[in-house]
């Protein structure tokens, strides 16, 4: 198996935090009930875990992950679709590659691009 990172994330309320991930196509792997709340949530070959952090400020976007996608303008559409947090359109950034962003319900920022292949 390749080398990989799993971001673990802050979450205020573990059922809020899967009900936001499951309506963008996350399925639950693991969540543990309180007093140790872990949640553990997978998308195609994405792995995101949080763990219970109930005083963060939800406006305050300190806590991100980078998601790498095949195709970009499905994944897009797909999390419109779902209708929960704020999400942003897609935008070439300066360093050429093409990406957006999701601010999740605990105030995450989610980034999500394609990789960028140089020859």
């Amino acid at each position: 198996m390749a080398d990989f990172a799993v971001p673990t994330l802050p979450m205020r309320n573990s059922n809020e935090t899967r009900a936001f991930y499951e309506k963008l196509g996350f399925i639950c792997a693991h969540q543990q009930e309180p007093p140790d709340s872990f949640l553990f949530m997978m998308r195609n070959g994405v792995q995101i875990q949080f763990f219970e952090a109930p005083g963060i400020d939800g406006t305050i976007r300190d806590h991100t992950c980078y998601i790498y996608v095949d195709d970009l303008d499905a994944t897009h559409k797909a999390f419109a679709a779902a209708k929960v947090g704020k999400l942003m359109p897609i935008e070439k950034k300066p360093w050429g590659v093409p990406e957006f962003v999701l601010v999740d319900c605990n105030g995450n920022m989610l980034r999500v691009g394609c990789p960028r292949i140089e020859m």
